[in-house]
């Protein structure tokens, strides 16, 4: 009611690893919806401020500084592309949190490619991503990790444009584009504890997947009667 998400997710996520730890999955399950709801006002309240979907490096030499960055888009949607490298973004993610900013960028590197430079967005940021050399985007496509998104530069939005609803659709279908293979795969495991640990990827990757955090609900439901289940019975054969 306070409008403090920041502060209302980092608790939130506190008491989830207390729960995960201590397998509370009744208290879990009545975690994710708050917490669902937090990263979606989070979401919201970067959509309001600057898109900017093209911090783009341009060569080798042309280094984006994340201090720079968040100067300039305090409040946002971004994406923020080093050349060859996505640690420029990674520091403008570790930045906007340590400051509590309603700023998200994309994890997202630039490469020379035949007919233009590409941006490359990865879904995590614990991936090895090859050198930056000319070559065509398939043959690129072919080094990436699995699951990454390519867009030629001149696909993107060029400039920065104040957040409305039209950006904010297009964000999301990127945001969409990057979580769906990881919620399908979660969604194909056979166990509750794996479904578990895929819905959790899913919102690493995308941290305001709302499904993923409404099934993570549901599966952990299911894990807490499934753990009473097992105990009825050596409940009774105690007595």
């Amino acid at each position: 009611m306070e409008t403090r998400y920041l502060e209302a997710e980092a608790v939130l996520v506190r008491a989830e690893a207390l729960a995960i730890a201590a397998k509370d999955w009744d208290r879990l399950s009545r975690l994710y919806m708050p917490l669902q709801e937090v990263r979606r006002q989070r979401r919201q309240r970067c959509g309001e401020g600057i898109v900017c979907l093209d911090l783009i490096a341009e060569g080798p030499d042309d280094r984006l500084e994340a201090r720079h960055v968040l100067e300039n888009y305090p409040h946002g949607q971004l994406l923020v592309a080093g050349w060859g490298s996505i640690e420029p973004a990674i520091a403008v993610r570790d930045m906007a949190a340590a400051h509590g900013l309603y700023v998200e960028t994309f994890l997202a590197a630039t490469y020379p490619a035949l007919g233009g430079n590409v941006v490359v967005i990865v879904p995590l940021g614990d991936v090895n991503l090859p050198e930056p050399r000319v070559q065509s985007v398939e043959e690129l496509s072919a080094r990436l990790p699995p699951n990454c998104l390519i867009y030629r530069v001149g696909d993107l939005p060029p400039g920065p444009r104040k957040g409305t609803f039209q950006t904010y659709g297009q964000v999301m279908a990127m945001w969409e584009r990057l979580h769906l293979p990881f919620l399908a795969e979660a969604d194909g495991r056979s166990s509750l504890i794996e479904k578990t640990m895929g819905y959790r990827q899913t919102i690493r990757v995308d941290y305001a997947c709302e499904l993923a955090h409404q099934k993570l609900s549901d599966v952990a439901r299911d894990l807490a009667r499934e753990a009473l289940e097992k105990a009825a019975p050596a409940a009774l054969s105690s007595r």
